[in-house]
């Protein structure tokens, strides 16, 4: 059914691999999915270190409704890996792949994390006639793949989260489905980040916010992260939420003190007390116009 590549797909998952060994489990996740539509499955390669192997070894497990589109163009279009384009995730990957996946709405997965098996049906339910949709997330161990806790204020959707006042909060793009002709405009914003090549996902989120929108109401995503290698800006948000951080980092003096230190921070901006929340060199909160430049 999913081999007639002309016709309009019902759903397309954008992913691009630039690392070797990372993107099998993403890939499966996809595969596993509970949805009865017709889904597309489009993955680039990003440069000489994409995993390659895996998706030679995966075009066998395509299930029947799927088609899986490959596109390596030999090159990476990152600035950090010399290409022209600004975000270190990709360069102009996802903008690209978002034009050229044979369907309307179209989801994002990263190499690294993964789908529950009702991410993209729960997602279609809630876009109907909608510019975009948006599903929860859980964040998890890269090492063990356990659940730490559901993430309620980074990617907490509109009006929600660390960044509701500052940006109006914030959906990460592992947890969107967007209509890209409704989201036209916006789909530039996928090439645009920061000096550091981060960011891109804040300014489309940006670019899309106004939009007729809906959620899912529950968390899809499984984001793997390293927690030994987190800001203690995140691991005063798991302490909150009664994560017992010594299951998964050493916590040295230091450590504990900076995660005190950045709780703190946080609390006097939720209080009003102070107007950026900045810890050490990283500013989650942007400044007002005119302050903090």
């Amino acid at each position: 059914m999913a081999k007639d590549l002309q016709t309009p797909f019902d759903v397309a998952v954008v992913m691009f691999t630039k690392r070797s060994g990372a993107l099998a489990m993403a890939l499966r996740s996809v595969f596993a999915q509970n949805i009865d539509a017709r889904v597309q499955v489009i993955v680039a390669t990003d440069g000489a270190q994409a995993d390659r192997p895996a998706l030679a070894e995966l075009r066998g497990e395509v299930p029947a409704n799927m088609a899986l589109s490959i596109v390596d163009l030999g090159y990476s279009t990152a600035r950090s890996r010399g290409g022209l384009y600004a975000p270190e995730a990709g360069g102009a990957l996802r903008a690209a792949l978002t034009l050229l996946a044979n369907a309307r709405h179209v989801a994002y997965l990263s190499e690294v994390n993964v789908f529950a098996p009702n991410h993209l049906s729960s997602l279609k339910r809630a876009i109907a006639d909608r510019a975009w949709a948006w599903t929860q997330r859980w964040f998890a161990d890269a090492r063990t793949g356990s659940v730490i806790c559901r993430d309620d204020w980074e990617s907490a959707g509109p009006a929600a989260g660390t960044f509701a006042k500052s940006e109006g909060g914030f959906v990460a793009a592992d947890a969107l489905l967007i209509d890209k002709l409704a989201c036209a405009a916006a789909i530039p914003a996928w090439m645009q980040a920061d000096d550091q090549g981060r960011g891109e996902d804040r300014r489309f989120f940006q670019a899309i916010r106004a939009l007729p929108h809906a959620e899912t109401g529950e968390p899809t995503v499984y984001a793997r992260i390293q927690v030994q290698n987190q800001h203690p800006f995140t691991l005063a948000q798991f302490r909150e939420r009664g994560v017992v951080l010594d299951r998964f980092v050493t916590m040295t003096p230091e450590l504990e003190r900076d995660v005190a230190h950045a709780l703190k921070a946080q609390r006097d901006y939720e209080r009003g007390v102070k107007e950026n929340l900045k810890f050490g060199n990283v500013e989650f909160v942007r400044p007002k116009d005119g302050e903090g430049r």
